[in-house]
């Protein structure tokens, strides 16, 4: 009863709500035209409602003398972005899929090793692995870099440029044995297999840094784009050397024949 009555009176408030906000914003925006400074606020009240459905931009890089960069931060928390501008960013994302089938190990003993990495940043996720106490922590961490090596064959992604979307394991075949027990009964005993499966995803720095809702955490995503930023850039002057090289040796051998 309490469902039936009050959740359409919810929706109702919520529709009403942003009916009157959209009024306001646009009565404000009209009465605004004939004061200059009026005009100014009702513009920056309009920049706020924009932001959401706009592209997310980067903070600004400052070099300073000595070389050492700087990024401006506005400490301001940003307006929360729709589901499915998200959504749209993520499907554009670059995926790689990794698994490991027909591990002896329990599928929820093998989901607690999981979930040390699922969620993080590649590098950070390797990080906590090799200190991870957990007998198949070396199996997640080799599972993991094996990915982030199709990533670097593929399009030349290196691991400061992914993040491990998902990590988890599932049930496999698991086996029947008789289990002994006293007074001449028997049970099953069961030897458990799992499958594991992993996605490592292109990190989108600048909606990361968007929805950061603290300015340390800002910090965080900018020194990783950074240091991304770094390696995407040595990438690609080897494979410019790579390329040359190749350039070259196909010259000397139309010269040679």
């Amino acid at each position: 009863r309490f469902r039936s009555f009050w959740c359409p009176l919810i929706v109702t408030m919520n529709v009403l709500s942003s009916r009157l906000a959209r009024c306001s914003l646009q009565s404000t925006l009209s009465a605004a035209s004939s004061s200059p400074k009026l005009l100014a606020r009702s513009t920056a009240v309009a920049h706020q409602w924009v932001v959401c459905f706009s592209s997310v931009q980067s903070p600004q890089v400052v070099s300073a003398d000595d070389g050492r960069q700087f990024a401006i931060v506005d400490k301001s928390r940003n307006p929360k972005l729709k589901p499915s501008i998200v959504k749209r960013r993520m499907e554009v994302l670059k995926t790689y899929t990794g698994k490991e089938k027909d591990i002896r190990h329990s599928p929820w003993r093998l989901n607690l090793v999981c979930q040390f990495a699922a969620g993080l940043p590649l590098l950070e996720a390797l990080q906590q692995l090799e200190f991870c106490d957990k007998s198949k922590a070396p199996l997640v961490q080799r599972v993991l870099q094996r990915t982030s090596n199709l990533a670097d064959i593929r399009d030349g992604l290196k691991p400061s440029q992914l993040e491990v979307a998902e990590c988890f394991a599932t049930h496999g075949t698991h086996i029947k044995r008789m289990k002994i027990m006293g007074r001449g009964r028997t049970g099953v005993m069961h030897h458990r297999y799992s499958h594991m499966r992993v996605v490592l995803r292109e990190i989108d720095f600048d909606l990361k840094i968007y929805q950061a809702r603290t300015v340390g955490e800002k910090r965080k995503w900018i020194a990783l784009q950074l240091a991304a930023q770094q390696d995407a850039e040595q990438t690609r002057a080897e494979l410019k050397e790579w390329e040359r090289l190749e350039a070259e040796t196909m010259q000397k051998r139309k010269e040679g024949k």
